[in-house]
């Protein structure tokens, strides 16, 4: 099987590791998310030149029928009453920051086909148990996958402690850095860097467009016009205030702004 970028860790012990506790897996007829088809969904859609944004989350949704391979992104075949408490809270601060409807899909391909890489900083889960693959061995792929979009000079927003984990894999003096807590409902009650208020599609533009890069059209529609685009006309490399008073954690050039979670 050919596997997704050309990356050193296809070749390394630590994947050999994790291949086999898979295999074992499905050896037991254990389920994990996402499938075994779907696991590395993320990095095959969308080629590593073309990344402009890396949204990095914790590990896959713990129900299988929302696990599909890209973080935050569920089937699309589910209806807003069905979307699960994480991808609700996403898709309120989309409302509150960009003003748009609340989605009626939460399929997310559509910022995935503008060059945002949607990653799980542990790729797979056992069905209902999160974090149950926290296995080291996978630390050294998204260490590695950090790394090389490091030397490119993107926008990264690592969502959660966990995610935080690989900022240090980041060139701050070439890329633009968000922190913000997880988006799952708790998370973001508890953090100093809510998820609830980050403004993070509008700040994520303006990082873009301090880049010279294009800012991503992050409506959730069919079509959409360029009348659709969001403002970028805030400042670079501001922080932005939250609604609830905390700071948006980020980084500009060599001064770290904000805390991890």
């Amino acid at each position: 099987m050919t596997m997704p970028w050309d990356l050193k860790y296809w070749n390394s012990g630590e994947w050999q590791v994790c291949d086999e506790r898979l295999k074992d897996l499905d050896k037991a007829k254990i389920t994990y998310n996402p499938t075994r088809r779907e696991l590395f969904a993320a990095l095959r859609r969308i080629p590593e030149r073309d990344v402009q944004v890396c949204i990095i989350g914790q590990d896959p949704y713990p129900d299988r029928a929302f696990a599909t391979g890209y973080a935050f992104s569920i089937p699309r075949q589910y209806t807003p009453e069905h979307f699960p408490p994480t991808l609700r809270t996403i898709f309120k601060e989309y409302t509150s920051d960009l003003g748009y409807p609340f989605p009626d899909t939460g399929d997310l391909s559509g910022w995935i086909s503008q060059g945002v890489l949607l990653w799980n900083a542990i790729p797979s889960c056992r069905s209902n148990q999160s974090l149950s693959h926290d296995w080291e061995e996978w630390s050294w792929l998204t260490k590695e996958i950090v790394e090389r979009l490091s030397e490119k000079g993107i926008v990264f927003a690592f969502l959660g402690a966990v995610a935080k984990r690989f900022l240090q894999y980041v060139d701050i003096t070439k890329n633009e850095v968000i922190l913000t807590s997880h988006p799952s409902p708790r998370a973001s009650r508890f953090s100093q860097t809510p998820f609830e208020g980050s403004r993070l599609f509008s700040t994520i533009n303006d990082k873009l467009v301090s880049q010279g890069l294009k800012p991503i059209n992050w409506r959730l529609h069919a079509t959409a016009s360029k009348d659709d685009l969001p403002r970028t006309d805030m400042v670079g490399g501001k922080i932005l205030p939250n609604i609830t008073g905390a700071i948006l954690g980020g980084f500009q050039g060599n001064t770290v702004q904000g805390s991890p979670a």
